[in-house]
């Protein structure tokens, strides 16, 4: 049974147009990139969790795009979570945050005696998402909405997606993309902060997430 919590998804283009950041290069535009896009591969398993001393309770993979123009910063031992991976435009084009992508645990019980688990599951992270996660993601900037709340699919996984906006003081205008991703077989599971500023990356709607570095990452995520 697909999700339904009475919220339209609502093109990002209805919203006001996306400030411009102090110093913003006039010439970078993520979604205009014609190149080809390289990737690597992480693995967070065993191997990781020795080396960086973080317990991971259910090996996970990603790829991560990688461009000449962008750098890649990876944090192994964020605050909180995981990893986290931020993008930012080489200093040549004036250093600028572009998007991070930071994974964080997360645990979704399995309910006992239920003909369909996976929609409680879900329910129950869409309702995480919405009164936890968001409001710690967005806490000290301004003008913070959610704009949709809706179950998606992540590289064949039942996930919940949670979209708003918000502006930071020194980036202008953000789009925020939380997703829960519960494990189809154990409660030990993962969800996503996705922050993209539309200064950079202009998106016209949420169609365009997948265009993304994030949007990219995230269609690679797979349980391991």
């Amino acid at each position: 049974m697909q999700l339904n919590f009475g919220i339209a998804v609502i093109a990002l283009l209805g919203l006001a147009p996306a400030a411009q950041a102090q110093e913003a290069s006039v010439t970078f535009n993520l979604l205009t990139y014609e190149g080809v896009y390289l990737s690597r591969i992480f693995r967070f398993d065993a191997r990781y969790a020795a080396k960086y001393n973080i317990p991971i309770a259910v090996p996970f993979a990603l790829q991560v795009p990688m461009r000449k123009d962008i750098e890649l910063i990876a944090d192994g031992r964020p605050d909180g979570g995981i990893v986290k991976f931020t993008f930012a435009t080489k200093a040549s084009l004036g250093r600028q945050f572009v998007e991070n992508f930071h994974v964080i645990g997360a645990r979704f019980p399995i309910p006992q005696g239920s003909d369909n688990p996976m929609s409680i599951r879900l329910r129950t992270a869409a309702k995480a998402l919405t009164q936890s996660a968001f409001p710690a993601a967005v806490q000290g900037f301004s003008d913070a909405k959610i704009i949709a709340t809706q179950e998606i699919e992540v590289n064949g996984l039942r996930a919940v997606e949670v979209l708003s906006t918000y502006t930071d003081p020194a980036n202008g205008s953000m789009v925020l993309q939380l997703v829960a991703i519960p494990h189809p077989d154990r409660p030990e599971s993962y969800f996503i902060v996705h922050n993209i500023s539309r200064t950079l990356v202009p998106m016209s709607g949420p169609e365009q997430l997948p265009e993304t570095l994030g949007g990219r990452i995230l269609d690679s995520f797979t349980y391991e």
